[in-house]
């Protein structure tokens, strides 16, 4: 499975956000489709609790809710989100990789960031190091991992 994209929501705005691999070609507003994207978490809850992953034809976004204190001293949720290839083999792996992976990151970024001021996001920027370390190999194209082992066996140079 092929992770495209991968960040953390507050209220529906993008707080840190990277892409591997866009999920569309087109030039997207980052805020409207998040805000979408949590409209569509917050709406599907009303009905049936808890969503876990939305579907299409082509991708899957997967969600974890988390908890963090802001400034205030308030306890906020925020979401962490990956958006993958389809893949039938989903089911599978959401319970065992998937959602502790998310789990972690959430983890990550609350150590990090409890007790911030959450509307200022250009604090959070170095924090996409991070995200890359937690999902690793997953953003890696079958030609870009097997391009990383050649370089690493020193059988092709960068």
């Amino acid at each position: 499975m092929l992770i495209r994209e991968a960040g953390i929501l507050f209220h529906g705005i993008p707080i840190i956000f990277t892409s591997y691999h866009r999920a569309s070609k087109d030039n997207l507003n980052l805020v409207c489709s998040s805000g979408l994207m949590s409209g569509l978490l917050s709406f599907a809850e009303c009905l049936m609790e808890p969503v876990e992953y939305f579907e299409s034809d082509k991708f899957s976004i997967v969600f974890k809710k988390g908890n963090i204190t802001d400034l205030f001293r308030m306890e906020q949720e925020i979401v962490a989100f990956i958006v993958l290839n389809k893949d039938p083999r989903l089911d599978k792996y959401l319970k065992k990789t998937i959602q502790p992976l998310l789990s972690k990151l959430l983890k990550k970024f609350v150590s990090h960031f409890n007790g911030c001021n959450l509307t200022k996001v250009g604090q959070f920027e170095a924090f996409k190091a991070t995200i890359n370390k937690v999902f690793g190999t997953g953003t890696k194209t079958l030609e870009e991992k097997v391009i990383s082992l050649m370089v690493s066996s020193g059988e092709v140079e960068v």
